[in-house]
């Protein structure tokens, strides 16, 4: 059997097999680099009988931890800590052991933490991608696994165990946006959150796209600006789009918001127009709901809003969806949540 250990905290892996009594060693960056090479030593031993590569000696925490090191730098906050609690709850599971039980086991764990079917469907996404990606960047064999996860997501499903998200129709009203803009300007801050939120509302970008654009992708005369690798089903990267700045569909407290006029209103003093990081934003965020006594408000029910104020004030489908970034038209009834009273001439 092999042996993979650090030569020292935070350094290089080593993998160690012992082949016909012989001990051989090699030395790499990455762990799951000493694991391959360890599987393919013993792999390559194994045609003579010799030495015996077991799937059961690979764990789904080294299928979870080849996953993060390709993928950790890319995943959001909450991904990543989803990841990081199902590796605490069944990441010691050998792969021949995530069986069909396992996982029925595994909701039933996060039904009794007090998560709902659609936290737990959340959650099965994430083992499914971890199976599916991480497996093959490790260069081992999920496919048993897969089938088990797929057999125990039907079961699931049949049983009401796992459900698809809810559909959020929150929006904020003119008094909570009023609200938290007062309650920002009690003090000076360094991360200017009412700008940041309403340049959400008249662009209906997501946050991490509104903390990513730059002043290169800014043009003045056009109204536009380039939102790079924008969100895609299929292909992010690449996935550039030209979306422009409208002035008119918001109007907050009884003023017209130009997110050109925020835009202009920033500092220049580095590459990003918002050169903040969006973990602190939307922390900000939540704290100024809080503070404002405002329930159930967060940060993307601001896409929500701006979306729904451009099909309030007149444009069609697919001018909604040159701002919104939707690929597919029929995606852009979940954020369309129009008042009633907008419908009057």
């Amino acid at each position: 059997m092999a042996s993979i250990f650090q030569t020292r905290k935070g350094g290089r892996w080593t993998a160690q097999v012992n082949l016909d009594g012989k001990r051989r060693s090699k030395t790499f960056t990455h762990k799951r680099d000493a694991q391959r090479w360890a599987r393919q030593e013993e792999a390559q031993q194994d045609t003579t009988g010799t030495v015996r590569a077991a799937l059961s000696d690979v764990v789904f925490n080294d299928v979870i931890e080849a996953y993060l090191d390709e993928f950790g730098d890319k995943a959001s906050r909450s991904k990543l800590g989803t990841i990081t609690h199902i590796s605490e709850l069944i990441g010691r599971t050998p792969l021949p052991d995530l069986t069909v039980n396992r996982f029925r086991e595994f909701a039933k764990m996060r039904r009794a933490e007090g998560a709902g079917p659609a936290t737990i469907g959340q959650d099965m996404s994430y083992i499914h991608t971890v199976l599916k990606h991480g497996g093959a960047i490790a260069e081992v064999d999920t496919g048993a696994a897969l089938g088990a996860y797929q057999s125990a997501r039907a079961i699931l499903s049949a049983s009401g165990g796992v459900s698809r998200p809810t559909e959020r129709d929150r929006r904020p009203t003119d008094a909570e946006l009023v609200a938290l803009r007062n309650q920002w300007a009690k003090r000076r801050r360094v991360v200017p959150m009412w700008d940041i939120t309403r340049f959400a509302i008249c662009t209906a970008m997501r946050l991490s796209e509104i903390c990513r654009i730059r002043w290169d992708d800014l043009d003045v005369e056009t109204r536009t600006v380039i939102i790079r690798d924008r969100k895609h089903p299929r292909s992010k990267i690449g996935n550039d789009q030209t979306v422009p700045l409208l002035v008119g569909p918001v109007v907050i407290d009884g003023q017209p918001v130009d997110p050109m006029e925020l835009v202009l209103a920033q500092r220049r003093t580095d590459p990003e127009i918002f050169p903040h990081d969006s973990r602190t934003v939307s922390t900000s965020f939540t704290r100024g709901v809080a503070a404002c006594g405002i329930s159930d408000l967060r940060f993307h029910d601001l896409r929500h809003d701006g979306v729904s104020r451009l099909f309030e004030d007149g444009y069609q489908i697919e001018q909604v969806s040159l701002v919104s970034g939707h690929q597919d038209w029929s995606q852009l009834r979940r954020y369309t949540n129009l008042k009633a009273e907008s419908l009057h001439r």
